[in-house]
Formats: C-alpha cells, sequence, structure tokens
C-alpha cells in the first residue's frame, strides 16, 4: 500500500495533472425531506454526561519476527518512515501510561497493524487485553492497512514472502472483546457498530474503508468511503440516539474535514469520500466530536454546519509510530466542557533518554530525503533537490506535530535563486507546502470545548 511517505514521491510526480471534480449530486439523507425527522434534528441537543476517555491511533504494530534487517526491510522503512522497529517498545510505554490514567474508557482510530498481518493483530490484541486489565473498556474500528491486506509480508534479506492476514470475519473475532461483543447495533454492511461505552452516551464506531472493494493480493486501497447501505444505517443510529436523547461520539479512520487548506487536492484518499456531506450528517444530528486518524497527524478542524448551532470538530490524533508519536486524553465536564489534552510518548525501553529527539529526526530525514531523489529526478541539481527538500519536510513535520507556525521571517518555501526545474517544482506545489504550515483553527493539541457552542479555549 502507498504509505504517507509514498504518496509523498506520488505528489511530485503529478507535476502537471489537473484533477476533475465527480459529476455527482452526493447522498442524501432522511432529514433533508422528512418533517417529522427534521423536527427531531432540531431538538435542544442533549447533554454529554461527565465522562473521561484516551485515543490514540494508528500503532502499526508490527512483530518483529517478521523481520527487521535485510535491503527488502530497509526498502520499505526508506519510502514509509514509520517507527515499525519500535512499535512494539512504544506500545509499552503507552499501555502503562494509560493505565495509570484515571479514564472510562479508550478508543482508537485504526491502523492497528503495519499492513494487516495476523500476528500483528494478535500482538495488538494482546496490548489491549492489558489495557482492560486496568478496567478501561477498550473499542477498534479497523484502519485501510488491517484487512485483507496484500502487503502483509515477512522481510528475508532482500526478498518478501506472503504471510496470513485476516478477513473481516476474523477481524471481528481478534477484537471481539473491544467493541464487537459489547455492540448495540452492528451494521450488516460494514464492521461499524454502536455501543454504550458509559450509561447516557453512545459512541458510533464507524468502518470507513475499502477492503471488500480490493483485489485477492492487490494493492490495498486508502481512500474511505460509506457505501449506501452504510450511510443508512448511520441516520438509522442517529435518528434512534436523537429519539432516546443519547449524546453520541463518533470514531472512523478517515477525516471529515480538511485539515489544512488544499488537503483535498494534495491528498484526498485521507479524507473521506463525500465528506462534506458526512460531516454535515453529523452536525446535524448533534455529534460534537469526532476522532479519526490515517494522516499520522495531531490536527483539530471545526466545521459549522449552515444552521446556528450545528457544529462537528474533527479531532485527528497522530500515529504512535510517527514523530511526535501523541496520544489524547479527552475530558468532559457536566457543564459540557469538553478539555483534550495531548500527551507524547519520550522515553522507550531502547531510547529512554531520547526518543523525543530521535523520532524527530527519523521522520524529518525521511521525508526530505524521499522529496530531494524526487525532485532530483527532474532534472534538478542535488544540492537544491536537498534544500528544497528539507523545506518539505520541515513543513510535513509541523503539521504532524499540530500548532503549526511558521518562523517569524521565514518563507515555507521560495523561488528565489533556483534553476528552472526547480522553480516549476516549487510553483507546482508551492500551496502545499503553505497549506501545511497555515494551521486552521482552533489549536490542535491542547484544547477546551464549549459543546454548547462550539467555542473554544
Amino acid at each position: 500500500m502507498p504509505g504517507l511517505m509514498r504518496n509523498l514521491t506520488i505528489m511530485f510526480c503529478l507535476l502537471a495533472v489537473t484533477s476533475l471534480a465527480a459529476c455527482s449530486a452526493g447522498p442524501s439523507f432522511r432529514y433533508e425531506s422528512h418533517s417529522s425527522i427534521r423536527a427531531l434534528t432540531e431538538k435542544a441537543a442533549p447533554s454529554y454526561p461527565e465522562t473521561s476517555f484516551i485515543v490514540f491511533s494508528d500503532p502499526h504494530t508490527y512483530t518483529t519476527e517478521l523481520g527487521t534487517e535485510g535491503k527488502a526491510f530497509e526498502d520499505y522503512l526508506a519510502s514509509d518512515r514509520k517507527l515499525l522497529k519500535e512499535s512494539a517498545e512504544i506500545l509499552d510505554t503507552v499501555v502503562a501510561a494509560i493505565g495509570a490514567e484515571k479514564a472510562s474508557f479508550v478508543i482508537m482510530s485504526g491502523d492497528l497493524t503495519k499492513d494487516g498481518e495476523r500476528v500483528s493483530h494478535e500482538l495488538f490484541a494482546g496490548y489491549l487485553r492489558q489495557i482492560e486489565a486496568t478496567g478501561k473498556q477498550v473499542y477498534v474500528v479497523p484502519g485501510n492497512h488491517d484487512i485483507l491486506n496484500g502487503h502483509a509480508f515477512k522481510y528475508v534479506r532482500d526478498r518478501t514472502e506472503r504471510v496470513p492476514t485476516v478477513t473481516p470475519e476474523e477481524f471481528t473475532g481478534i477484537y471481539s472483546e473491544y467493541g464487537y461483543q459489547e455492540a448495540l447495533y452492528r451494521d450488516a454492511a460494514s464492521l461499524s457498530y454502536v455501543t454504550e461505552p458509559q450509561a447516557g452516551l453512545w459512541l458510533l464506531a464507524l468502518d470507513s474503508c475499502r477492503y471488500a472493494e480490493q483485489a485477492e493480493d492487490g494493492e490495498p486501497i486508502t481512500d474511505g468511503k460509506f457505501s449506501p447501505e452504510t450511510l443508512h444505517w448511520i441516520e438509522e443510529m442517529l435518528i434512534a440516539a436523537a429519539k432516546q436523547d443519547k449524546p453520541v461520539i463518533a470514531v472512523l479512520h478517515h477525516g471529515i474535514v480538511e485539515h489544512y487548506k488544499g488537503q483535498d487536492d494534495y491528498f484526498g484518499e485521507y479524507l473521506l469520500d463525500d465528506y462534506g456531506a458526512v460531516s454535515k450528517l453529523l452536525a446535524v444530528y448533534n455529534v460534537r466530536l469526532v476522532f479519526t486518524g490515517h494522516y499520522h497527524a495531531q490536527d483539530i478542524t471545526l466545521q459549522r454546519g449552515p444552521e446556528a448551532g450545528k457544529f462537528v470538530f474533527d479531532i485527528e490524533t497522530g500515529s504512535l509510530v510517527t514523530y511526535p508519536s501523541p496520544y489524547r486524553i479527552v475530558s468532559i465536564t457536566a457543564s459540557q466542557r469538553a478539555t483534550v489534552r495531548t500527551q507524547r510518548v519520550t522515553s522507550i525501553r531502547s531510547h529512554p533518554y531520547d526518543f523525543h529527539e530521535y523520532a524527530l529526526a527519523y521522520i524529518e530525514s525521511g521525508v526530505a530525503n524521499i522529496a530531494a531523489d524526487t525532485i532530483q529526478s527532474y532534472g534538478v541539481e542535488p544540492a537544491e533537490a536537498e534544500d528544497l527538500g528539507q523545506k518539505v519536510a520541515q513543513a510535513f513535520v509541523a503539521h504532524y506535530a499540530g500548532d503549526e507556525n511558521l518562523p517569524a521571517g521565514q518563507k515555507a518555501i521560495s523561488t528565489r535563486g533556483l534553476s528552472l526545474m526547480g522553480r516549476i517544482v516549487v510553483i507546482m506545489r508551492k500551496s502545499l507546502i503553505k497549506g501545511l504550515w497555515r494551521d486552521l483553527p482552533p489549536p490542535d493539541n491542547n484544547i477546551t470545548i464549549d459543546l454548547k457552542t462550539g467555542d473554544w479555549q
């Protein structure tokens, strides 16, 4: 599967391609045409109960028994800079930290494994058992890496060998104790479900992945979408919640709003298809908080609906195997204030004192090298390509960390002094680099949200 870093390469290869918007009317929903349902959405939003929970995403668990040495594995890491060798060590630290937190439950928004290897799923499920042993219920949804993945490999020197992946049925079997057997409702068309992690609170756990469309042993699909059947089921669950005055939070893998200007143009596969209609649907039914992952970035973006009092926050959480290895702690008070705090992994067994610096250097050098190699392939001189690659890496790393803020006097990227081909590369992708640096409101890492108004501080 082309990961985020490999998509960076593709981004530069598409210098002359202009995308065309599909001629589609988009999905339709009952609230748009049924007056009784519309009246239901116009009721006062139900109050959230006091609660606290933990969110993490994209752990990409990888069992080292599948290989960590040799050309094949190093080639993988060179094209997709995840901290795979350290994934279990990172989980050791996070699971211990979660155990020490006073929270009721834990949710995670997909990509539980590197590439859907059954042994990696089994390893990750063991970590979830440790979390539940501390008294916190765990809820999962799949990511695009997790099911029927044709890239489930063992790495043996300079070659790869296929290893078993999992089917949707096997996924729900492995994770039966982590959402599926507690489900109040299940969607027949996907692995989506509804559960009640705490009395008076519904969790809408959504499967936005497209593994059913993948060719056997073929390229996994990065893009996400809901089938018409699943969209209908989602609205039915929201109607049921509204009738019972149950407040809802949601979790899924793909983003439901753009997290920087131009994301849909450059990396649309990290957003849900018809994300505008889906985010509006959730806002209309008063789903205030939606937790996503996939892009490996810490970002929170607010989408307000056309009607007063309708809004939804897409709270995207970065990957544990990508700097800065974050997770979130969320607390909701009786006064309808949701406080989101970010914690970062700063120490693991192999890097007890310098993990933060190690992870930063790992991702920054990896992105810079990929960008520089691709830019150089267009005839740009090595020194110039290396300098541009560093600019690209700085923008991506700033976005991964969240609350990005271009230092005073520094330009995101410039054509000044560049060769002809260097200027062409910058001109064609300048808006992306600038977009990554221009953080959309609100703050990304630490925030308190008024769930009644959508204001924040």
